[in-house]
């Protein structure tokens, strides 16, 4: 007698945890696959499924994480949402369940904390280093000038938007800083208006960007 086909194995590729109210939008997951929904007692998590993960991974890394940010935006518009990194991937439902079982407690606790929040981004740059290096002396004071500058400029912008910002986060990145505010996203239209009347120094570029959701702000215990 012929054994019967085994089915085959589908790794998930993970886009987000969120509450289990929220419904599916209607979008494409990474590579043109479709977005499926897990459901766990007061979860829902948000994936697409394939027999092959390398299709998700084939895909080049920017274009890959725009379609998993497409996505959680769509969730996350009516939403809170925790987003996975770009890529998450469990080798099936069984994994996902185990994974759920062990981390329900802290995302429940996270998407209640977070559940009227959004995050605000705030990208700093400063001018271009000179290209000249012949002065090392020159050139380190000239960092240190433009670094300080950030950093005053950044000190200076949490101060502007204390009322609306309930928490703060920043790191640094080439040539600038990044930043983030939590804000409650009814408050977005007042943030982004209180930055107008921000006076920005000549030497520094600001963009703002948002409302995402607060990526910077969640942290898992071991």
């Amino acid at each position: 007698m012929q054994a019967p086909p085994r089915r085959a194995t589908m790794s998930l590729l993970l886009y987000c945890v969120t509450g289990p109210s929220t419904s599916l939008p209607p979008v494409a997951g990474v590579s043109g696959s479709p977005v499926a929904r897990f459901e766990h007692p007061d979860l829902a998590v948000f994936y697409s499924e394939n027999t092959n993960p390398d299709r998700w991974l084939r895909v080049p890394l920017r274009t890959a994480a725009e379609q998993v940010h497409r996505v959680q935006q769509a969730l996350f518009r009516s939403a809170a949402i925790i987003p996975f990194r770009f890529p998450a991937i469990l080798e099936d439902q069984e994994k996902l369940r185990d994974h759920l079982t062990q981390r329900s407690s802290q995302y429940k606790s996270l998407l209640d904390r977070f559940a009227t929040f959004v995050q605000m981004d705030i990208t700093l740059t400063g001018s271009a280093a000179p290209a000249d290096r012949s002065s090392g002396a020159r050139y380190l004071r000239d960092r240190q000038s433009r670094t300080h500058s950030l950093e005053q400029f950044a000190s200076e912008t949490r101060a502007h938007v204390n009322q609306l910002a309930t928490d703060w986060r920043q790191r640094s990145i080439p040539n600038g800083l990044r930043c983030f505010a939590l804000v409650e996203r009814e408050r977005v239209h007042d943030f982004n208006e209180t930055m107008k009347s921000a006076s920005v120094p000549a030497e520094l570029t600001v963009r703002i960007s948002g409302p995402w959701p607060v990526a910077e702000f969640l942290e898992f215990s071991t």
